[in-house]
């Protein structure tokens, strides 16, 4: 890793000058005065912007009890966040979400505005579980905004904003521990050293979480181990920022939700992501120059068991095969990505605020090394099992796997595959009154496997009075294939790639309205509908090889309403609730059709309430509040059982005691109430839902110097 730090760092130095994003506020003067910049390149007041965008203040959340980022967004409306079998978080937003190709999410991830690519797979969730103590606050976007950020920010934008990359001169310290074993621990450094600010941050987190499997033998593997450590250096215009994290957690459900079946076998999971920006920003006669170039090195190490030894004998014996292996499999993958952008901001001309930017990105796989121990077994003993009387009775015979049979392979993408991307964009905000706004965006992105994709978006805002504020919105989007979904060889328990797939789209229509009576109350609501089209999702027939597909014509539409109480120093309110219709397309069987329903999986209403309370400077109370609606009953034709999950009510109370405004203490309580939560498992293996933590808890200490 020493290797990428420093070559990175070179790379960056000689290739290009970069720019950071543009400086935000520090911290909330008020509701009204919020500043945000993710749904164009310029900082607005958050009320104005051409998108729906809510600003989640790091501190407020961790008065009410939230620790990290995943748990942050689920607090937001039309967020819900579940896990894959593996342990993975996903995050779903207005209820698109393919539910058995878990892979990829539908939306983008920034930290300090650097995006957390990986094109292998699709997914930024090595960042869901980064401590919300080194955060200053998370910009969050809703609905698609590809015409500035390109693919990947198809149903929603998230920035990630630390306290290092917003130069808070801050040096704290803090400490934590919990239950299953849980302990945290980590600071924010800030000194000055001539004309150079400097700032560092660092955490480690653990535990050793272990629930139980309704109507199974064994325990979950959720065992953790985190860390991160971030620098930055600023001078005049110039910054170098760079992050390294690394996250190794046990196997969790596995594949068939079998927890962990070979518990003697040692496995991990590890994952790892190291990046570095170069910037600088210049103006010159009342011309804004933004550049930026930046690195990114992924690393996944993924030894994962997913069948007992017993269970793989007994299939092998079909076909006189003496099988001594259970079934696992290891997965050793890099991806670097290489991106350089140049934005301009054009001085006003005639009520016209122009930005135009350009941009290339090269994304390279490095290392690509799979094993299967059922593969590797098959592989060796092919003759003697496709010869033996019994083999149209073994479970992985050629008709039910034919993309490994007829590929087998230790590779998991295809050899040689690489994506360059080059893309420009352009967006104009016009005045065309005191009161009225219209904003109208275009990007071309082109890609070296599928050609050009454009984005398309325009705004209308009318700020009609001092309380009152509309907006029409329209937006298109897009996300490219993954590699995974483009070129994967088939393995067993993978589906293999399509390398005709086109990127799926969405066209997306919004109504806003926001209204703030005084300095202490907002409300606001808004109405969406979406059409997807070329949706990626799985194809489930076992005589062919493709595992993707592109599916026509999906709809998703909703109402999320969001109001906010706020007096600054006694109360904080923040309540929303959204209600989702979302279509899905079940994948057709052999002698099947596909059959549109309701998305399973997603609860169709959800309602989230963040309470603080400060009777006295030094005590606080923060309780929190969730509500999911049942989940949709999958239609897939070879599951009969009840897969829905019931509706759930979750309250989370935290108090917070400071001893000065340099130090505190929290101690809380999650699921205060004890209730049952599930969340739905992967191919409904378990009816029902897979159950997660009971009433469990925190108590942490923060000391700033």
């Amino acid at each position: 890793m020493r290797n990428h730090f420093l070559f990175s760092a070179v790379t960056l130095l000689a290739v290009t000058f970069a720019q950071a994003n543009e400086p935000l506020v520090n911290e909330f003067e008020s509701l009204m005065e919020d500043l945000s910049s993710i749904a164009t390149k310029k900082s607005l007041n958050v009320d104005y912007l051409p998108s729906v965008v809510t600003i989640i203040d790091a501190q407020t959340y961790l008065d009410a009890g939230i620790g990290n980022v995943a748990q942050a967004l689920g607090m937001l409306p039309g967020f819900q966040i579940q896990l894959s079998p593996m342990g993975y978080t996903m995050t779903t937003v207005r209820g698109l979400k393919n539910p058995n190709a878990y892979l990829s999410d539908k939306i983008k991830i920034f930290v300090d505005g650097v995006a957390i690519n990986n094109e292998v797979s699709g997914s930024s969730n090595i960042y869901m579980d980064f401590p919300m103590q080194l955060v200053s606050r998370i910009e969050v976007l809703r609905g698609p905004n590809s015409t500035t950020y390109g693919s990947g920010a198809f149903y929603g934008a998230v920035n990630i904003i630390t306290k290092l990359g917003n130069s808070t001169k801050e040096n704290q310290l803090f400490l934590g521990a919990g239950s299953y074993d849980a302990l945290h621990a980590g600071s924010n450094l800030y000194t000055l050293s001539e004309n150079w600010k400097l700032f560092a941050d660092g955490y480690y987190q653990k535990n050793n979480k272990a629930l139980p499997i309704e109507g199974k033998s064994v325990d979950t593997d959720e065992k953790m181990k985190d860390f991160s450590l971030g620098f930055k250096a600023v001078n005049g215009g110039f910054e170098f920022l760079t992050r390294f994290k690394e996250n190794l957690s046990g196997n969790f459900y596995s594949f068939e939700g079998t927890g962990d079946p070979m518990p003697e076998r040692a496995k991990e999971h590890k994952n790892s992501y190291f990046l570095s920006q170069l910037s600088y920003k210049t103006s010159i006669h009342d011309y804004k120059l933004e550049a930026k170039a930046n690195f990114s090195h992924r690393e996944l190490n993924e030894d994962a068991n997913i069948v007992d030894t017993t269970g793989i004998s007994d299939i092998f014996a079909v076909v006189g095969i003496n099988m001594q292996d259970g079934f696992f499999y290891q997965q050793k993958q890099q991806e670097q990505n290489f991106e350089a952008e140049a934005t301009l901001s054009l001085p006003e001309i005639i009520s016209n605020s122009i930005v135009v930017g350009i941009g290339a990105r090269h994304v390279e796989i490095t290392k690509d090394d799979y094993f299967n121990s059922v593969e590797n077994a098959i592989t060796q003993n092919r003759d003697a099992i496709i010869g033996h009387v019994n083999y149209n009775s073994f479970r992985y015979r050629e008709a039910e796997e034919p993309a490994f049979w007829a590929n087998p392979t230790t590779n998991f993408i295809k050899a040689g595959v690489n994506r360059t991307i080059s893309y420009g964009y352009f967006e104009d905000l016009i005045a065309l009154g005191e009161d009225i706004d219209l904003t109208l965006g275009l990007r071309a992105d082109n890609y070296s496997d599928f050609g050009m994709q454009l984005s398309k978006r325009a705004a209308l805002v009318y700020r009609a009075t001092d309380e009152t504020i509309f907006k029409l919105l329209y937006g298109s989007a897009f996300r490219a294939p993954t590699l995974t979904e483009a070129y994967a060889n088939g393995h067993i328990n993978y589906r293999a790639g399509d390398e005709n797939l086109k990127p799926e789209e969405t066209d997306t229509y919004e109504a806003v309205a926001i209204y703030a009576p005084d300095f202490y109350n907002k409300f606001s609501l808004n109405v969406f509908y979406s059409e997807l089209t070329n949706v990626i999702d799985l194809e489930e027939a076992f005589a062919t090889i493709p595992g993707y597909q592109n599916y026509d014509n999906r709809r998703s539409k909703g109402v999320e309403f969001e109001y906010t109480f706020n007096t600054k120093k006694e109360h904080f309110l923040y309540l929303n609730a959204t209600y989702i219709d979302t279509d899905y397309i079940t994948p057709p069987e052999e002698d099947s059709v596909s059959v549109t329903q309701s998305m399973p999986d997603i609860s169709k209403l959800m309602i989230k309430a963040l309470y603080n309370y400060t009777p006295i400077k030094q005590l606080s109370f923060g309780t929190t509040w969730h509500y999911y609606s049942p989940t949709t009953q999958t239609k897939l034709d070879w599951i009969d059982s009840d897969t829905t999950v019931p509706a759930v009510h979750i309250f989370d109370e935290t108090i917070t005691y400071r001893f000065s405004s340099l130090s505190e203490a929290k101690f809380g309580i999650k699921n205060i109430l004890d209730v049952d939560v599930y969340q739905p498992s992967y191919y409904y293996q378990l009816e029902g839902g897979i159950k997660r933590e009971g009433r469990n808890y925190f108590v942490s200490y923060i000391q700033k110097f």
